[in-house]
């Protein structure tokens, strides 16, 4: 019997221990490159009372983007990292996708906007990370891949599935490439007897699409309470 080349296998060994700690090394640099711009979200009711925490993702200047749900009856708006804690404020809304946008007036807030591409699809086996502040615990990252695309009947993409684990708090985070750019806003996980590992983010192009919609949704909203107003008039 041939006896093992042990200095192959040496080799072999140092290789795979270099390759391990190579993607390791660079895990850790994709988070040290994003983590500065995904932030804690803290909201109150009007007597100062905790409603709700979950995460939001720069992506202009002294502008935030989460989730709706997250701002559910919110009176007041903080956004978290460590000890630095800003104001924030609703700028725009497009409640049918669940997607809010923050304005920070302080002009200390100086957190980098991530970089994203609106017209890149994510691909299904593409592996990704995400990061948020599950259960409150700020800045958690988590790993996986692309699970699924999901389609409306229009054939446009409306919801990303990944295999990285998300819990409550995570919405409103990111969903990054390993090249740093935004490919989702992380938004719920499926739960029920016999479901693992089943978690959705929106899809990054519909950013572009945000305050278009806002500003229609608006409208229709504003337009709405003066017919009813009006209404209410009438009949007195």
């Amino acid at each position: 019997m041939k006896k093992p080349d042990l200095s192959a296998c040496l080799f072999f060994a140092l290789c795979c221990g270099v390759a391990t700690s190579a993607s390791a090394l660079e895990t850790e640099q994709l988070f040290r490159k994003i983590e500065p711009s995904v932030w804690l979200v803290r909201s109150a009711d009007k007597g100062g009372v905790p409603l709700a925490a979950g995460s939001a993702v720069v992506i202009a200047a002294r502008r935030l983007v989460t989730n709706c749900h997250v701002l559910k009856q919110a009176a007041s708006v903080l956004v978290i990292k460590g000890k630095n804690s800003f104001a924030a404020r609703l700028d725009q809304v497009d409640l049918e996708r669940d997607l809010c946008l923050l304005a920070v007036d302080d002009e200390k807030f100086s957190a980098p906007a991530v970089r994203y591409n609106a017209g890149t699809l994510p691909v299904i086996g593409q592996h990704i990370v995400t990061i948020g502040n599950p259960a409150a615990l700020e800045m958690s990252l988590t790993d996986g891949l692309i699970s699924r695309l999901q389609y409306d009947d229009d054939k446009q993409l409306d919801a990303i599935q990944f295999s990285a684990p998300i819990s409550l708090g995570s919405s409103g985070g990111g969903l990054f490439d390993t090249d740093g750019y935004l490919l989702g806003i992380t938004q719920r996980q499926a739960v029920g007897i016999g479901v693992q590992n089943l978690n959705f983010a929106l899809p990054v192009a519909w950013l572009d699409e945000l305050k278009a919609r806002s500003d229609q949704q608006l409208a229709e909203h504003y337009s709405t309470r003066r017919t009813a107003a009006q209404g209410n008039a009438a009949k007195q």
